[in-house]
C-alpha cells in the first residue's frame, strides 16, 4: 500500500482568509475612468486554473487519454469556458466556481496623488455533465461577467460664455457611471475522433448608467444644478464556437490545436434619457427641482463586434505543458444606438505554461501544479485616440485534495496571481493592477452503474 501525505488545515484556513477578506472589500468602491467608454473594463475571461499562464485556454483542455473508457478519473476536471470544444472531453461531472480580489492603483499624469482600492467578485459559476462518456458528449451550463462600469471623476472648470468669450463662474462637474455585462449560456461539445467541435449559446445582457452633473461654485448667485443621465439596457442571445485537434506526437506527449469564434451581433436596447435641474439634499443625495426633458424606453440597438482566436499547448502527460493563443477583436464595428465610442479593434498574444515535480510521489507539494505566463496587446478602449497598452505577468497553483475514501469525488484548489498595468507614463492615465483569483473544482463520478461480485 503506497502512503500518501496530504495537506488538510493550510488549505482549509487558506480557504477561510479568502473568503472572509473577499467579504471585507466587497463593497469596496473601485473607480476606473476608462470603464466610461465601450461597455466597460473587460473582466478576466478564463477559468482559473489557466489564469496563473497568462490566460491561455483556445488550445487547452484538462482531459487524460488514459482514462478514456474506464468507470473512474483520477482527479478533478477543470471546464474550460474559453473553447466550447473542451467540453467533448469532460468524462466526470464538475462543479467549478471561480473569485477574484483586486487590488486597483491608478496614476493621473501630473498628478503625485493616487488612488487605490481594493475589491472582489465572483468570476464564474459552471456545471459541466458528461452526457455520453463513450460517445464523447458532454454539456455545460455557467454564468459569468464580461465587463464591468464603475468610475466617478471630479472635474473643476472657468465656463466661459461661448457668444461673448466673458468668464461666467467656476464650476464643478461630476461624473458618475456603473453597471457591466454577463452571460448566462448553455454548451455542449462532441469529439469526432481526434477532433472535438463545441459551442456555447446563450443570453448576453448589461446595463450601461452615465450621468453628467454640473454645480456652480458661487457665494452670491445661486444657480440649479444641471444633470444628464442615460441609462440603457441590451439583451440577447448570442453564440460562440470552438474546434479542437488532439494528437499523440510520441508515446507521452500530445499536441493540441484550437480555434474560437463568435460573431458581430446587434442587441435591442431600451434606454431611459433625462435632462433636469437638481438640488443636493441634506442626506446626500439629489432632489430634482424642474425636469427639462424626460424619456422611457426608448428602443434602439448596441452592437457588439465579432472576434476570433487560435492556439496549441504542447504536452507530457503528468510532467509539463506549454501554450500559446492570439485574439483579435474587432472592436471598430461596436456602437450605441448608431453612435462610435473610443475604441478600436484589438489583438491580445498569451504565452504560458505548468509544471508537476512529481505527479505520483509520496509528497504533497511534489504533486502540486505550478503555473507561469504572461500576455500583452492594446487595450480596445482608445482615450483621445491613444493606444493603452497592456500587459500582465502571472503565476498559479493548482492545489490536489486527496478524496475520501471510497469515494467517486475529486477537488481541486486553484489560485492565480496577476500583475498588470494598462497605459504607461506618457498617457493620460496609467492603471497599476493586483489580482488574486481563487477557483474551485469539485467533480463527483455521476450515473454509474454499481457493480457486485
Amino acid at each position: 500500500m503506497r502512503l500518501v501525505s496530504v495537506i488538510k488545515r493550510p488549505v482549509a484556513r487558506l480557504f477561510l482568509t479568502i473568503l472572509l477578506f473577499s467579504g471585507i472589500v466587497a463593497n469596496a468602491q473601485e473607480n476606473s475612468p476608462y470603464s466610461r467608454y465601450g461597455w466597460g473594463n473587460e473582466m478576466a475571461s478564463t477559468p482559473v486554473a489557466t489564469r496563473g499562464m497568462g490566460g491561455i485556454g483556445i488550445g487547452y483542455v484538462d482531459y487524460d487519454p488514459r482514462y478514456d473508457f474506464k468507470q473512474i478519473y483520477p482527479h478533478a476536471q477543470t471546464v474550460n469556458f474559453l473553447n466550447p470544444a473542451s467540453y467533448a472531453r469532460l468524462k466526470i461531472t464538475s462543479f467549478d466556481l471561480g473569485f477574484v480580489l483586486e487590488n486597483q492603483v491608478l496614476t493621473e499624469k501630473g498628478v503625485s496623488e493616487k488612488y487605490k482600492a481594493t475589491y472582489a467578485n465572483i468570476s464564474y459559476i459552471q456545471l459541466g455533465i458528461p452526457l455520453s462518456r463513450k460517445r464523447n458528449l458532454a454539456m455545460v451550463l455557467g454564468l459569468r461577467p464580461v465587463s464591468r462600469i464603475n468610475y466617478q471623476i471630479l472635474s473643476f472648470a472657468r465656463e466661459i460664455n461661448p457668444i461673448t468669450g466673458n468668464s461666467i463662474d467656476s464650476t464643478v462637474t461630476t461624473y458618475n457611471g456603473e453597471g457591466g455585462s454577463y452571460q448566462a449560456y448553455a454548451g455542449v461539445g462532441k469529439a469526432i475522433g481526434k477532433l472535438t467541435l463545441g459551442a456555447n449559446i446563450g443570453y448576453y445582457f448589461g446595463t450601461k448608467d452615465n450621468s453628467t452633473r454640473k454645480s456652480f461654485i458661487n457665494d452670491s448667485v445661486t444657480y440649479y444644478n444641471g444633470n444628464y443621465q442615460s441609462k440603457i439596457n441590451f439583451g440577447g442571445m448570442f453564440l460562440q464556437t470552438g474546434a479542437q485537434f488532439a494528437t499523440k506526437v510520441g508515446s507521452s506527449t500530445r499536441l493540441v490545436l484550437g480555434a474560437t469564434a463568435s460573431f458581430k451581433k446587434d442587441y435591442g436596447a431600451k434606454a431611459n434619457l433625462i435632462r433636469e435641474t437638481f438640488n443636493y439634499s441634506s442626506a446626500g443625495g439629489f432632489l430634482t427641482k424642474d425636469s427639462v426633458y424626460s424619456e422611457e424606453n426608448v428602443s434602439g440597438k448596441v452592437t457588439f463586434p465579432g472576434s476570433f482566436g487560435f492556439g496549441f499547448s504542447f504536452e507530457k502527460e503528468d510532467k509539463w505543458l506549454i501554450g500559446v493563443d492570439y485574439t483579435t477583436t474587432n472592436w471598430d464595428d461596436f456602437a450605441i444606438y448608431g453612435h462610435k465610442d473610443s475604441v478600436g479593434t484589438n489583438w491580445k498574444v498569451k504565452v504560458g505554461g505548468q509544471v508537476i515535480p512529481n505527479a505520483f510521489g509520496t509528497n504533497y507539494w511534489g504533486r502540486v501544479t505550478y503555473r507561469f505566463g504572461f500576455n500583452y496587446g492594446p487595450d480596445y478602449i482608445q482615450y483621445q485616440n491613444e493606444e493603452l497598452k497592456q500587459y500582465a505577468v502571472s503565476v498559479g497553483f493548482g492545489f490536489p485534495i486527496r478524496p475520501a475514501r471510497f469515494s467517486n469525488q475529486y477537488s481541486n484548489i486553484n489560485l492565480g496571481f496577476e500583475f498588470g498595468r494598462r497605459g504607461d507614463p506618457n498617457t493620460a492615465m496609467k492603471e497599476n493592477l493586483f489580482r488574486l483569483s481563487f477557483g474551485m473544482t469539485l467533480s463527483d463520478l455521476w450515473f454509474v452503474k454499481r457493480k457486485y461480485d
